[in-house]
């Protein structure tokens, strides 16, 4: 694909349970050893819990995935029909853009969707709080669910209008699914979104 390294966040998806903070480096041996040996002469290793904890979230991870996989799909399609959803964003969906380009090159579409709010960002400041089962976090790919919108956590930082440019509405909710029952989150979000 062109690139020479390949950084990978193991705290998502490989950890899976939001309990350690890594990461992976793949590319070609010379390059990885040139890393190696920087990361061995200024201390940047996982203490020996990290990496029990990453071994031992890697062992579920076909498993979680594969749920996840399902979970968000089936909410996807769920929230597409919402009266109070303006946009959902996930590949799955067969009106998204790169949907046919997903489905060739994976074997499922991910575990993290997004939606919009049609009341803007104050619907978002309703809808989060009556969320029971969903955790109100930044991170994701864990076991629990995890939602929140990335005007007040990833993109905090920068403006309305900068997170606009970057097409990210502020009705926006990033919504990271876990392994719980689909059917018990979109029940769960069914209440939240009557706030709206």
């Amino acid at each position: 694909l062109g690139a020479d390294l390949v950084l990978h966040s193991a705290t998502k998806f490989l950890g899976g349970h939001a309990d350690v903070l890594g990461g992976v480096v793949c590319g070609s041996a010379d390059l990885v050893d040139r890393i190696f040996h920087f990361r061995e002469i200024t201390g940047a290793v996982l203490d020996p819990m990290a990496a029990f904890l990453l071994i031992r979230g890697m062992k579920t991870l076909a498993l979680r995935i594969e749920r996840q996989n399902e979970s968000a799909l089936r909410i996807a399609r769920w929230l597409q029909d919402h009266p109070a959803v303006a946009a959902v964003y996930y590949p799955g969906l067969d009106g998204h853009p790169d949907h046919d380009v997903a489905a060739r090159q994976m074997r499922g579409y991910g575990g993290v969707l997004s939606f919009m709010l049609a009341g803007g960002f104050a619907a978002v400041k309703n809808v989060l709080p009556r969320l029971k089962l969903a955790h109100r976090a930044a991170n994701l790919g864990a076991v629990e669910t995890i939602a929140g919108p990335p005007a007040t956590t990833s993109h905090v930082e920068c403006t309305p209008q900068e997170r606009e440019a970057m097409g990210i509405p502020e009705g926006l909710i990033r919504y990271s699914v876990g392994i719980e029952d689909p059917e018990d989150l979109i029940v769960d979000l069914a209440q939240a979104l009557e706030a709206i």
